[in-house]
């Protein structure tokens, strides 16, 4: 499965702090840790947090703090483990990361502390990748979503799918093992029946990766309109605080200002573009070249128009941006209207930045926009690897069902075996070397 050496690593963010922690793991990591545990103070006393001198091998003090060790299987690993709880400063670690590493202990790779637990069967895959998800969580949302997928809820749901395809196909090969064993026409039908209901909820599944993702990447969101029209004041509204410069001089901003926000547990990223108008300036084209291109990569984009100002050809144009996933805002509303465009087909919402009005409203827009599933927190697909997954899945079973009738035994149990297989790469049941590296290289050290 993997070399038995023992491995350590800091598992807290680089820079000061009150406490810093560093994590050894493996087959002696408590013989070789507490090699810095100085005096009497050494426990093998499983989850018992003891105040200790930490001490190089010269026997100078590194510093005092706590340790805690771990016996396997009992711990996050499943490998012995024991934890130096010492002040967060980064010599400090350092120093103490360099004394373990001068022993029988290697540095940990990126994510290797949770591979290990996945190798051993603490976790799976889905709980695995959940665990980074926790720690990227831009929303309260996001965070329960992550939770539960990090408790198992979307692979036992995986998982179970998996059995009934796992029973369906030992049907099959048992009836091409033993000729003389016919399913009844009646077997048979409820086989395929159990089958199709897989499939649906499959489809369910596949069908939630649009709106889950969303919380987990976020909606990259680009604010349009001409200058002075109110896009940089709706972004600091959005924002809470003032993140962009506001003024009365057309053409202030002149670049893409990205600015994160949470709107009803959706994390949006906020994109604040020069004004669109015809002009001279040629630094301010740049900009307006930038905001049309941030426009074509949005996931949505916000069209503000000046409903105290007549429409002229500048905001004819901004329409031409208008797409499927595009908000009208029709800002000052607290002013006399002189703006009309009767072609408006996106849905539109009046605001007035300057008074705070309308906002509630965009926001309840935006989060309709993209929440349509109505799944629960624990039927989210928010991953790109489950969704890939997901769909190989659906696409094998449907060349089963589809050939249910026509198809010889052997041809439908080599569809189902590739759904089964499929199903099983979500969870892990099925992973090559290339794949772990790829998911456990992208964590952080001592994860």
């Amino acid at each position: 499965m993997y070399a038995q050496e023992n491995i350590t690593a800091i598992a807290t963010p680089p820079g000061t702090g009150g406490v810093g922690i560093i994590r050894v793991s493996g087959p002696t990591a408590y013989t070789e840790a507490l090699k810095l545990v100085a005096g009497s103070s050494k426990t093998s006393r499983p989850g018992q947090m003891r105040y200790a001198k930490f001490v190089g091998a010269d026997g100078k003090l590194v510093d005092s703090g706590y340790y805690v060790y771990f016996r396997g299987p009992a711990s996050f690993t499943g490998e012995d483990i024991v934890e130096f709880h010492c002040h967060g400063g980064m010599t400090i670690l350092t120093t103490l990361l360099r004394e373990l590493l001068a022993l029988d202990i290697r540095p940990a790779r990126p994510g290797e502390f949770s591979q290990r637990a996945f190798l051993n069967g603490k976790i799976d895959l889905v709980q695995a990748e959940a665990i980074m998800d926790m720690i990227h969580a831009d929303s309260q949302k996001a965070l329960r979503i992550a939770l539960s997928q990090h408790q198992g809820k979307l692979s036992t749901k995986i998982d179970t799918l998996r059995s009934q395809v796992t029973e369906v196909l030992a049907r099959l090969e048992v009836s091409m093992d033993y000729p003389d064993i016919d399913m009844e026409a009646e077997d048979w039908r409820q086989t395929k029946i159990v089958l199709e209901s897989v499939g649906q909820q499959l489809e369910s599944l596949a069908g939630s990766y649009t709106e889950g993702r969303l919380y987990r990447e976020g909606v990259t969101t680009a604010i349009l309109g001409k200058p002075n029209v109110g896009k940089s004041s709706l972004l600091n509204l959005l924002a809470g605080e003032e993140r962009a410069i506001v003024t009365d001089i057309p053409g202030t901003t002149r670049d893409v200002l990205e600015i994160p926000v949470n709107v009803h547990g959706i994390p949006l990223r906020l994109l604040d573009t020069a004004g669109i108008r015809e002009t001279r300036d040629v630094v301010e084209q740049i900009g307006v070249t930038r905001a049309r291109e941030a426009a074509q990569q949005a996931d949505l984009v916000l069209l503000m128009f000046d409903l105290s100002r007549p429409a002229d050809s500048d905001d004819r144009s901004l329409l031409d941006l208008a797409g499927e996933n595009s908000i009208i805002i029709l800002n000052k509303s607290d002013l006399a209207r002189s703006f009309e465009l009767p072609d408006l087909t996106n849905p539109a919402v009046e605001i007035s930045v300057e008074k705070g009005e309308g906002i509630e409203t965009l926001k309840r827009q935006i989060y309709e926009l993209f929440v349509r599933t109505g799944t629960t927190d624990q039927n989210l697909l928010t991953n790109e690897r489950h969704f890939q997954c997901i769909r190989q899945a659906q696409s094998s079973l449907n060349r089963c069902l589809n050939g249910w009738e026509i198809n010889s035994m052997d041809i439908l149990a080599l569809d189902l075996r590739e759904c089964w297989e499929a199903l099983g790469e979500v969870i892990g049941r099925v992973w090559t070397g290339d794949l772990l590296d790829c998911i456990f290289g992208q964590f952080c050290l001592g994860k």
